[in-house]
């Protein structure tokens, strides 16, 4: 009989979850095993930005500098505009400078970055397997698992040998994407709007594509016809002149057959020959499981959520399902996390992913909803208002999907087990804006200590508990309630008024998430009760 390789953590799925689970649990020091049945060479990038929220994670496990330095060229504007064709009128420009002259904002010390997965998923695999802990086993595929109640179980094949492995782990964590497997085998559900449409990728090379149809540089043209929004063109690799073009509702294809050069005409005000590489044909949906976890089996990224790309958002939902997912396992596993921690994965996540679709399916529909306008490409009084009209609509509605701070960075923990609400209302919830808040489940706001660092460069490892203002009481007794329990916890003294004002209490608890997990002006009546509570006991 096959021995058992025993491992505490099982990942199922070597996308940019996957491998960013691996990777924060590696930065942990848990041990971890990631099986992929790929190769893990990315030939068609699904994902090209990476998002505020996603690079301060990229900050905290050392890794922003290389997305920074990925080959996307830092002088490229990254504007996304909206146009009639590429090289003919151009009807909206949501202006953003390129990397080099980027400066961040007042919400945080990073900012949001084009780093397209053919590169961003290499950055991620060579840091988790950086980490003794980690070991990453590609063209290994799950055939079967069964949890046991104290173990699951899980028959591997290792696909170039065609051997059979048996793992054994405390945890499996389905990676496995939109398709998953082991969402099925448990019987999870999905619920939600559905299938929003299907769409076509095709991938080409053009050099020179913006100067030969005299066009003003942009990362990302979304094309309007005499139809409405049918589709955009994405400059993937600027320096390599490889171009993405996307058909938002296509019909079902044959892709050895399809005439890509009639499609791609439509986008472009004069025919180019062009080179094609690679295209896919794929479904769009907005869809949520119905839960997140089954005992010792646990979802995260597209095998929980599906949520249409319009907004960028798909991948970097994700990513915080693994940051949440990763502290949590690292508690339970070194034993000071308590019996109801990993349930409030569910809690949490669950929320946040359907609040993701349901606010990126509102930007697919405001681009469905684009008016049609005959006379858009004459060139007359009519044409001419006919274009400014668009503009108007699109600088109201179908614009939003680009202005997404407060969806990015705003989304709270409401009503979670492992947070202690200190009675102030809820935040609202604007996707476009960000508002800056210390309330229990919120995301712990940003401002720079006085070495230049940020205080979220305090916030990862364990809890931090922050001393704010020059007159902050002491703290002895929440710290002696947290040894006692062998919670990680690091007291920080900050005496700036500024951050007394930004966090409205003179003692905030923030989590390793960096989450807020309890405030107040005095340290807790029953301190042994709030750690109880955080630790999810």
């Amino acid at each position: 009989m096959t021995a058992w390789i025993d491992t505490p953590v099982l990942i199922v799925g070597g996308g940019p979850v996957g491998l960013a689970l691996a990777l924060d649990l590696g930065w942990r020091g848990i041990d971890c095993t990631l099986i992929e049945r790929g190769d893990g060479t990315v030939d068609l990038p699904k994902m090209n930005s990476v998002s505020l929220r996603t690079m301060e994670f990229c900050r905290r496990w050392g890794v922003d500098g290389e997305v920074k330095r990925c080959p996307f060229p830092d002088d490229f504007p990254l504007d996304e505009a909206f146009v009639t064709r590429l090289g003919g009128h151009e009807l909206f420009r949501l202006e953003k400078p390129a990397r080099k002259f980027h400066k961040p904002g007042p919400h945080s010390p990073e900012s949001m970055q084009v780093c397209s997965q053919f590169w961003f998923d290499p950055i991620l695999k060579a840091r988790a397997w950086s980490y003794p802990s980690v070991r990453l086993r590609y063209r290994h595929r799950l055939d079967s698992f069964r949890d046991t109640g104290d173990a699951v179980e899980a028959d591997v094949t290792e696909l170039e040998a065609g051997h059979r492995l048996r793992f054994r782990a405390r945890y499996l964590i389905a990676c496995d994407g939109a398709a998953s497997s082991v969402r099925d085998t448990l019987g999870i559900r999905l619920s939600g709007p559905g299938v929003l449409g299907n769409s076509l990728h095709a991938f080409f090379r053009a050099p020179g594509l913006i100067e030969r149809l005299g066009a003003r540089p942009a990362n990302f043209y979304l094309c309007v016809d005499h139809e409405g929004l049918w589709g955009s063109l994405r400059i993937i690799d600027p320096a390599n002149a490889m171009w993405r073009l996307m058909i938002d509702d296509a019909k079902e294809v044959d892709l050895n057959t399809i005439d890509f050069d009639v499609l791609l005409a439509r986008a472009l005000v004069q025919p180019v020959a062009v080179e094609w590489l690679k295209s896919s044909y794929w479904t769009r949906r907005a869809l949520v499981a119905e839960r997140y976890s089954s005992n010792r089996v646990f979802l995260a990224g597209d095998a929980a959520h599906q949520v249409s790309p319009t907004g960028g958002q798909g991948m970097n939902v994700g990513l915080a399902d693994a940051v949440d997912l990763g502290w949590k396992l690292a508690a339970v596993l070194q034993g000071w996390g308590g019996k109801r921690l990993l349930a409030s994965y569910d809690a949490e996540r669950r929320p946040t992913g359907a609040r993701a679709v349901r606010m990126t399916t509102g930007y697919y529909d405001d681009a469905r909803r684009l008016p049609a306008e005959p006379a858009i490409d004459h060139e007359t009084r009519e044409g001419a208002a006919a274009r400014e009209r668009l503009a108007h609509h699109i600088a109201e509605s179908t614009s939003r999907e680009f202005r997404t701070l407060g969806l990015q960075l705003g989304y709270c923990y409401e009503g979670s087990p492992l947070c202690v609400p200190d009675g102030t209302g809820a935040l609202p919830d604007d996707p476009q804006h960000y508002l800056p808040s210390a309330r229990p489940g919120a995301r712990a706001p940003h401002f720079f200590l006085p070495d230049g660092r940020s205080v979220l460069d305090l916030f990862g490892r364990g809890f931090v508990l922050l001393r704010l203002g020059p007159e902050a009481p002491h703290v002895q007794p929440l710290v002696a309630a947290a040894a006692e329990r062998g919670v990680p916890l690091r007291v920080e003294d900050i005496a700036s008024p500024e951050a007394l004002k930004r966090y409205e209490r003179r003692l905030v608890l923030v989590r390793p998430d960096g989450h807020v997990a309890w405030r107040g002006d005095e340290a807790p009546a029953d301190c042994e009760a709030v750690v109880d509570r955080v630790r999810g006991v």
